[in-house]
């Protein structure tokens, strides 16, 4: 790289801050818009399901590669994203949560994002050479419980930081555990033997009420995802607003040149 280059690729990489007011506003608007879509989406596949018999297969939400689950594979893959953002910009001597925890937080989201499209929980039991279909969720609430105890510490600091953004985000994952795993509990456990008492298998009355377990169960899981979201964009305002330069900015690199100092050092070398 010649040496032109080397300067000006220095002075791009000067930091950049962002306006914590802007952030605000913009997460404002991104969670009303995201809580609106999901209505309308819950909304339409019932009323397809009520009045056609069936849904529509690119808003089916129990269906593969629809809008709906491209929706909630991308809310995941932004928790990720962002996620992934804090751990490259963070600076582990003067801020907590740790840099482990941040990786390990991005990495669980955008494996999350990865599954969601390719429903790869659903192939594990063939996988495992398991006779249920169930283990799957063994396995993701041990992780979850590792997780969650392994890095107590990082918890306590981001509640001891901010705690609205903290109580979100749980609130968030919560939903997203109930409507992913809760409802599917209930549904092998309770609901499929309960509707093999009362009802034959095929009638109407139980392919709805199991679409409209499925609705509940979706729904519940893009607005865990929108209240996750909301809540890590309020973490990242808080931290611009605490910590401006170095909360998302990259710190200073020694050789940093001003810009109005920039075609006089290219000029010298």
């Amino acid at each position: 790289m010649s040496k032109e280059r080397y300067l000006i690729a220095q002075y791009d990489f000067l930091p950049m801050t962002l306006n914590p007011k802007a952030v605000q506003k913009v997460s404002n608007s991104l969670f009303l818009v995201l809580i609106l879509l999901e209505v309308f989406l819950a909304l339409l596949y019932l009323a397809d399901i009520f009045v056609n018999g069936k849904a529509y297969q690119l808003f089916d939400m129990d269906g593969l590669i629809t809008i709906p689950s491209l929706l909630q594979a991308l809310q995941l893959y932004i928790i990720g994203l962002i996620s992934l953002g804090l751990f490259i910009v963070h600076n582990p001597e003067t801020q907590r949560p740790s840099k482990l925890f941040l990786f390990t937080f991005a990495s669980l989201f955008i494996y999350a994002s990865v599954d969601e499209l390719l429903e790869i929980h659903q192939q594990l039991p063939n996988l495992l050479h398991t006779p249920y279909n169930y283990e799957w969720m063994l396995i993701y609430i041990s992780i979850g419980l590792i997780t969650l105890l392994g890095f107590y510490r990082d918890f306590i600091a981001l509640w001891d930081f901010h705690r609205r953004s903290l109580l979100l985000m749980a609130v968030g994952i919560v939903l997203i555990v109930i409507g992913g795993l809760g409802t599917e509990i209930f549904k092998y456990e309770l609901l499929q033997p309960l509707l093999g008492q009362i009802f034959q298998q095929g009638e109407l009355v139980a392919i709805l009420v199991e679409k409209l377990r499925v609705a509940v169960e979706e729904f519940l899981e893009m607005l865990g995802e929108s209240i996750t979201i909301y809540g890590i964009c309020l973490y990242v305002t808080k931290r611009l607003e605490e910590e401006p330069s170095s909360a998302i900015a990259p710190s200073p690199q020694p050789e940093a040149i001003a810009p109005s100092s920039l075609p006089e050092a290219i000029a010298k070398n």
